[in-house]
């Protein structure tokens, strides 16, 4: 039976029991105004009368309570209890209890409807468990197999530093005792080649820990004007080598910039070695500098192949690099990305542009902000 139902036969035995006190109650009254005439037994029918109202106000109270009985069991004690299995499922947070509201009508209902919704919960609760065990099952595996290459490349570039040390050590000495021409040239290539080969090494080590997140910096306040004088000097001689042209542009005047000087000339150097790799000769190679707001802006830009579209998507990806017969020489792929770590590390962003045929522009942007906050406080103590 529904709550409907059961609702309109309480209300209708509450209609009942008045129709019927009503009833009782006209007929003492006519039964009443009869007594009026004379007659013998006049006192006794007068206690009849009594009698039959005393009987419907009896009836009308054993009426009233039954219906005040019958509404409690059905209907408030059954939503007592339902509020209060409610309120104790969201206090506690187990979402396995259920309900227990027994019946056919509109409680019931309600109740087999807030169980399904626990249990469907209960559902996507053990699913994600399951999938959150997977996923760190998962990075487990992954730090692991991290862990394994970080520990591999470490092993690596000690075996390979090792006896690659004494090379360049005796190559600067045998620079300083030759005299000849062609021995000194030499002499020249065998420590340049050593050189080198070291760079590549500790680039590839700096990898390796920037994949880790153990690749750190040691910042301080720089002159970037400075830093990018001494890098386009140093790097002259291999452009002139190439017959190249390196041309350096700078403001008049720049900030000083918050940065790891020796990360910073690293991840410059990387740029400018990958368009030295892939400008042909003859062409121009461009480093300039401008200040863009609060950030410094650092630009690489060269007359060579280009870089297409979809090789622009990767290009910063460790261990890739572009295939093309008129690079100067292979490399390993991590110049690029180890740059884009650095600047990284520095709050700063990378990227690039590029058409084929028509050269690339490799830039990056580092904030000034650290810097210009240091020398506040500094100024703040003094």
């Amino acid at each position: 039976m529904t709550l409907r139902k059961k609702t309109l036969l309480i209300v209708g035995s509450m209609f009942l029991g008045l129709i019927l006190i009503l009833f009782f109650t006209s007929q003492s009254i006519l039964l009443g105004n009869y007594l009026d005439a004379p007659s013998a037994n006049q006192e006794q029918l007068q206690f009849i009368a009594a009698y039959l109202i005393l009987s419907i106000v009896g009836i009308g109270l054993v009426f009233g309570v039954a219906t005040i009985f019958l509404l409690e069991r059905q209907v408030i004690s059954r939503l007592s209890r339902l509020n209060k299995s409610i309120n104790n499922i969201a206090e506690s947070g187990d979402i396995s209890t259920r309900l227990s509201i027994k019946g056919a009508d509109e409680l019931s209902n309600v109740a087999g409807a807030i169980n399904g919704m626990l249990a469907a919960l209960q559902e996507a609760e053990t699913k994600l468990k399951e999938r959150y065990k997977e996923e760190k099952a998962l990075r487990r595996e992954l730090q692991a197999e991290i862990n394994k290459r970080v520990e591999f490349t470490r092993a690596l570039v000690h075996e390979i530093k090792t006896p690659l040390t004494p090379v360049v050590t005796a190559s600067e000495l045998l620079l300083d005792e030759l005299k000849e021409e062609r021995a000194l040239n030499l002499a020249q290539s065998i420590n340049k080649g050593a050189y080198n080969l070291n760079q590549r090494i500790d680039e590839l080590l700096d990898l390796a820990r920037g994949e880790v997140g153990m690749l750190s910096l040691t910042p301080n306040t720089i002159n970037p004007m400075q830093l990018l004088q001494e890098i386009a000097q140093s790097t002259q001689p291999v452009a002139q080598s190439n017959g190249q042209s390196l041309i350096l542009e700078l403001p008049s005047s720049l900030p000083p910039v918050w940065a790891d000087e020796d990360r910073l000339r690293q991840a410059v150097l990387n740029l400018i070695n990958n368009a030295f790799k892939f400008t042909p000769e003859g062409g121009k190679i461009t480093l300039r500098a401008k200040k863009d707001g609060v950030n410094l802006v650092v630009e690489v830009q060269d007359t060579g192949y280009g870089i297409s579209k979809e090789a622009q998507q990767w290009i910063f990806e460790p261990y890739h690099q572009i295939e093309s017969k008129r690079a100067r020489h292979a490399g390993l792929g991590i110049g690029l990305s180890l740059s884009k770590k650095l600047v990284e590390l520095h709050c700063g962003h990378m990227w690039v542009n590029s058409q084929e045929g028509k050269g690339s522009t490799f830039s990056f942007s580092i904030p000034f902000k650290a810097a210009n906050q240091k020398e506040e406080s500094s100024k703040e103590v003094l």
